[in-house]
């Protein structure tokens, strides 16, 4: 799909169809004149692979980032089973754990049933899917690595695979094909990759002072969004520009209406009351008599918080 000069088209009938009219339909072009053809007719193309390069090591990071702890499959898919466990740590050890809550938040009523066992099975089901989509996600992550790694060197050995799969060259040893000439080997040496290396290319005339300017804009591109992603690789904020962000006249910023902006603003965080919430009561373990007592919501947070430090540990060892 590539607009070809006249130059280039010349030494590309040169190459492919000379033979047949030579008499040597048999005769396959040889494998060092083939990649200077096609060489001198791709060399905009070629300089691409440098910054083509970097953005598939920047693709590698973020596919690191998603196989490796910081998978978000992982972490959020497992949140459930962390509760559980934490719940679970909380049962075994709730003496020594519910005491340190009680000491800061009174002496609730404890109900003395332990997790029915539709509870237990039900918890093991969701472990299993857990661990299957954490499966299915890393080999995902494993194919795309081994397509990044494949894509790496594209723009360079484009002219090898040209060469061997549309033009049908010889071997770099064969001194039976055809060179441009007749049926002989092939003397030139090959040229460079990319636009600068040109300037001598025996079987295409291509000037090195006026690069193809769409190919630069897309090196652009390429930088753009190679810089993009490291930013975002770093967990810096990635600067997308946005239309909505250009709203006409003067405000928060946030696009948030008038009434909701307007309550927003009305409760500072220093002036909030704390809230309360009553512990409602669930089957297999929870507090009863919650129509009589309730307990600062900051007391579940931090009962919650005791249960997770407990394991974490445990799993830290593992």
């Amino acid at each position: 799909q590539v607009s070809l000069s006249q130059e280039c088209t010349r030494a590309i009938m040169k190459l492919m169809y000379c033979p047949h009219c030579r008499g040597m339909a048999s005769v396959r072009p040889c494998n060092n004149y083939c990649l200077n053809v096609v060489k001198g007719c791709l060399a905009n193309q070629a300089d691409l692979s440098t910054e083509w390069k970097y953005l598939m090591d920047s693709l590698m990071g973020v596919a690191d980032r998603i196989g490796g702890p910081y998978n978000v499959d992982t972490v959020i898919g497992t949140i459930h089973m962390r509760i559980a466990e934490a719940i679970s740590n909380l049962q075994e050890n709730k003496d020594s754990i519910t005491s340190k809550v009680f000491q800061g938040c009174g002496n609730p009523k404890i109900s003395t049933k332990g997790s029915s066992s539709e509870d237990k099975k039900r918890r093991g089901k969701v472990t299993l899917e857990a661990k299957s989509s954490a499966q299915a996600l890393e080999m995902l992550v494993l194919d795309a690595k081994g397509n990044l790694t494949a894509l790496k060197t594209y723009w360079i050995t484009l002219p090898s695979s040209l060469c061997s799969k549309k033009v049908m060259a010889s071997s770099v040893s064969d001194d039976k094909c055809w060179n441009g000439m007749t049926k002989g080997s092939y003397l030139p040496e090959v040229m460079g990759d990319g636009l600068a290396n040109q300037i001598n290319n025996p079987e295409v005339e291509v000037d090195i002072t006026k690069p193809d300017m769409t190919i630069r804009q897309q090196i652009m591109q390429l930088k753009i969004m190679t810089n993009r992603l490291g930013n975002a690789n770093i967990g810096n904020d990635v600067d997308f520009q946005d239309t909505s962000d250009d709203m006409s006249g003067s405000g928060s910023g946030d696009s948030c209406p008038d009434d909701v902006c307007g309550k927003r603003l009305s409760k500072s965080p220093s002036t909030r009351q704390p809230e309360t919430h009553a512990i409602p009561k669930q089957s297999g373990h929870g507090v009863s008599g919650a129509s009589s007592r309730s307990l600062p919501s900051a007391s579940l947070l931090l009962l919650l918080l005791l249960s997770v430090a407990a394991i974490a540990p445990q799993h830290l060892w593992r």
